[in-house]
């Protein structure tokens, strides 16, 4: 068992979920919308892991979406169709009908952290001409610092030489509300979005699009609140992240069918325990057993 601070500083990378002011989300996005004749629309969600930071500053500045107006987006997936040679360069013919469209977001600095146990907000939100959405880009300013505690924080410096990053969609990771209405999910892998090396802290966003329609949850308790428990969820080499909230509760969203162990990490003198098993084989909620941790 490790403190949070001496677990956070012998970690060389950690992974922080990118996100918007947190929101719990109970219902999709109006899909009566007035959707213009030859347009569709397209609501992208994100929701975090969460790591062991106590802030994470990200300044978004823009969120668009790749179309492909020659198909549309209940077709099959195409190999090539993330190729950059597929998306504009070398056009031919069919490259023509592939490009960039921005979504209404409201640009600013947001703390990260604020997502977690099963909340969303709504990332970006927009109408585009018809078509298949192939890849998610976003854009991010200078602005962007990570708080170890209440009042250290530490510059969060952008990894590469673009200041987006790009996110690929396949057709199973869209909802479909109408056959013009969607909605896509984000979601961080926090083992590889953060790393420290050197001195600073680097981002380099991991992130998964998926359909949280088709996907299922783990939620649970673990006590006391004063443990601030860390819980990970573990099939075979993937691992899931999740910081209860004031009483306790979690959930992890966006699960895989598999066979999980939840791993229990205390802080404060409280124990690590671990519980196995955990079967998730269909789009439910899979509930678990209240978990207490002793000193």
């Amino acid at each position: 068992m490790k403190t949070k601070t001496s677990r956070l500083l012998a970690i060389t990378g950690v992974g922080i979920l990118l996100f918007f002011v947190a929101c719990n989300k109970n219902g999709s996005v109006n899909s009566n919308a007035n959707i213009p004749p030859g347009q569709s629309k397209m609501s992208i969600y994100l929701n975090d892991g969460p790591i062991d930071f106590y802030k994470v500053l990200v300044d978004i500045r823009q969120v668009a979406v790749l179309i492909d107006t020659s198909v549309l987006q209940i077709d099959s997936d195409d190999v090539h169709q993330w190729d950059e040679g597929y998306c504009g360069h070398d056009r031919g013919p069919r490259d023509k009908s592939v490009f960039w469209d921005t979504l209404k977001i409201t640009p600013g600095t947001y703390d990260l952290l604020q997502l977690r146990n099963g909340a969303d907000t709504l990332l970006g939100s927009g109408t585009y001409p018809t078509g298949k959405v192939l890849k998610v880009r976003i854009t991010l300013g200078s602005d962007n610092s990570v708080y170890t505690d209440s009042l250290t924080s530490y510059p969060l410096v952008i990894f590469g030489p673009e200041p987006y990053f790009d996110i690929n969609v396949r057709r199973d990771n869209v909802f479909s509300i109408t056959n013009n209405d969607f909605e896509l999910w984000l979601d961080f892998n926090l083992e590889r979005s953060i790393f420290f090396w050197s001195g600073t802290f680097y981002l380099k966003p991991y992130i998964v699009a998926y359909n949280d329609k088709h996907l299922s949850k783990i939620e649970g308790q673990v006590l006391p609140s004063g443990a601030s428990a860390l819980v990970e969820a573990i099939d075979g080499s993937d691992t899931l992240y999740a910081i209860p909230n004031w009483g306790g509760g979690f959930q992890f969203r966006g699960v895989s069918a598999g066979t999980y162990s939840l791993e229990f990490k205390g802080n404060n003198g409280y124990m690590d325990t671990t519980i196995n098993n955990i079967v998730v084989d269909s789009s439910s909620v899979v509930h678990v057993p209240t978990v207490t941790l002793h000193q």
